[in-house]
């Protein structure tokens, strides 16, 4: 009996693989969204109240959005606009800010000034507003970083929130803030010239607050400020903005935060990330809750 050569055998055991190379992001398109949850007690995730703000249900609305720079304006106002379109609402939208057009890139339907000289912009966000009231339309507004158009309206027509109000829309005001009293600034600014909408909110965006510190510590100094106690107790309504930790990436990626979290970004955002966005999603949704109405 002939005997193969050994060169020639066929192995009798298990097939062997080259053992896969990890790359970076290499596992994000085959993953599928996965609810991660947090390992706390009882106690750390009890809810806390949320804030409740006068009923706005059956009004059109102006929805406008001041702070000082690197306050969240362009984060709150993306994901106002997404669940409003997610829900299938028409709106208007304007971004006015002058140095950052990130609003506009975003949605396509934004209009924006073709100049940024400050008199012809006070004329078209006039114009702009206008247009809203007249037809009925919801409205959502990008200030920029600062309030100086919208100071410059109140500074001329002192009370021009009551009179769109008694043209049959709601003013809505949401100033943004990180964890300096400074950035109260705007909202100091507009109610000496008694522009205090009935729906105005402060939204304190925890994004922007040192990382190890408690939202109770980053933030003593705004919530012990004068213009934080005043506002409040005259009605304000004071909101949260909870930390998107998946920020960077979404950033990356020019995604929807729907989009990002559903996996549907080319590529992919990781698991980890995907449930990042997810969680932020629903604590928005719980923060937001009692103002509901207030949204477009």
């Amino acid at each position: 009996m002939t005997e193969t050569p050994s060169s020639e055998k066929k192995p009798t055991g298990t097939q062997k693989h080259a053992t896969p190379v990890f790359r970076p992001g290499s596992a994000a398109a085959a993953l599928k969204p996965v609810e991660i949850k947090p390992l706390l007690t009882s106690e750390q995730t009890r809810s806390e109240p949320v804030a409740q703000g006068i009923d706005l249900a059956d009004r059109p609305k102006i929805i406008l959005a001041a702070g000082r720079g690197k306050t969240g304006k362009t984060t709150f106002l993306r994901w106002a606009v997404e669940m409003a379109q997610h829900a299938g609402r028409n709106i208007l939208m304007a971004d006015i800010d002058p140095t950052n057009a990130t609003f506009s890139t975003y949605f396509k339907g934004a209009a924006r000034p073709d100049t940024f000289n400050q008199e012809a912009v006070r004329d078209w966000l006039q114009d702009f507003m206008e247009f809203a009231i007249v037809g009925k339309h919801t409205a959502i507004i990008d200030l920029g970083g600062g309030d100086t158009i919208l100071r410059t309206l109140a500074a001329e027509m002192p009370g021009f929130d009551a009179m769109i109000e008694e043209a049959g829309m709601a003013v809505v005001m949401f100033y943004l803030a990180g964890p300096h009293p400074e950035d109260l600034t705007p909202a100091a600014t507009l109610g000496a010239l008694s522009f205090k909408p009935r729906a105005r909110a402060f939204v304190l965006n925890e994004g922007v607050a040192p990382a190890g510190q408690s939202r109770d510590q980053a933030f003593s100094r705004v919530i012990s400020s004068n213009v934080y106690r005043d506002e409040t107790a005259a009605g304000a309504v004071p909101l949260w903005m909870p930390r998107l930790h998946a920020a960077e990436a979404v950033e990356r990626h020019t995604a929807s935060f729907v989009a990002a979290r559903d996996g549907h970004t080319e590529p992919p955002l990781g698991v980890f990330n995907r449930s990042r966005v997810g969680h932020w999603l629903k604590a928005m949704d719980e923060q937001f809750a009692g103002v509901k109405s207030w949204m477009p």
